[in-house]
């Protein structure tokens, strides 16, 4: 297998690029700032190379969303990697936001996924969001194990461990019984949702893990990603935004915020454990 800096050179040869450091804020794709012949300011992006086709596959769905003006561009790709345009000024929405700002922020929110839910279809195959359950649980795992060793805290994270069992067959139950069917960004959180002055949202989304399940999946994903004290409004509001059924929202969003807690990597950690244990979410995990 090839080394991220053979990768990165196979690349920079490929589309004559200068290629430049790092950026931050990738967690498992290889991305740096790039300029080609023509001195445009890029993105070149190296998805791990674990996951065979994920450059593939996410430039199928950036082709679809070309239009709906809520997604990065992408500019080219080949099998191994993709090249974006830039976003700028590039920010990502504050992940502590002042409650003042909420509002503000589940519109943005709600907006992109109008927008991207209603892009034709992706002609590529894509994992379905029961496909895909059990490696986002060995991942939430994963990362439990990684922090309780970084930080010497043994038992960080283990209220949200004991409830995955729960969360798992609660996913299962959701899955078997969805109705509407989407292509779903799949990690539709604030990070990946950044300021994009050419976009006619304001906003773009990055980092699609693309695949299919129902609108409540992806409401969800992104109310979970919220400071404790948000995730349950932010929920409602958002499903109430977009239109989709509020009470399968609330149920997917006690799943995903099983598996923040048990990742055991926020700094809300605390409230995060209380809020997984209080009688609202046991309810709407065994419902």
């Amino acid at each position: 297998m090839a080394s991220t800096a053979q990768r990165l050179q196979r690349a920079a040869d490929h589309w004559n690029l200068a290629v430049g450091r790092p950026m931050p804020g990738g967690s498992r794709s290889a991305v740096f700032g790039a300029r080609d012949a023509a001195g445009r300011d890029l993105v070149l992006k190296l998805p791990p190379a674990r996951t065979g086709g994920a450059a593939v596959t996410e430039a199928a769905v950036l082709t679809s969303w070309r239009a709906t003006g809520a997604a990065i561009t992408l500019v080219d790709s080949t099998a191994d990697a993709l090249l974006l345009e830039r976003a700028r000024p590039g920010d990502p929405w504050p992940w502590r936001s002042p409650a003042a700002t909420v509002e503000a922020m589940v519109d943005v929110a709600g907006e992109l996924l109008g927008r991207l839910w209603a892009a034709p279809a992706v002609g590529h195959p894509l994992p379905t969001v029961g496909g895909s359950y059990p490696e986002r649980e060995r991942v939430a795992r994963e990362d439990a194990a990684h922090e309780q060793r970084e930080r010497r805290e043994p038992e960080r994270g283990l209220p949200g461990l004991r409830r995955l069992p729960a969360a798992r067959s609660a996913a299962a139950g959701l899955c078997a019984t969805a109705s509407e069917q989407r292509v779903l960004h799949g990690d539709f959180i604030t990070k990946n949702l950044v300021r994009h002055g050419a976009s006619a949202v304001g906003w773009v989304v990055l980092d699609p893990a693309p695949m299919v399940g129902e609108p409540s999946v992806e409401v969800a994903t992104f109310a979970a990603y919220q400071p404790a004290e948000l995730i349950l409004p932010v929920a409602e509001a958002l499903a109430r935004k977009v239109g989709a059924d509020v009470g399968r929202a609330l149920r997917w969003t006690v799943v995903w915020t099983v598996h923040q807690a048990a990742q055991a990597w926020r700094d809300d950690q605390a409230a995060l454990d209380d809020l997984i244990a209080s009688p609202a979410m046991h309810d709407l995990l065994a419902t």
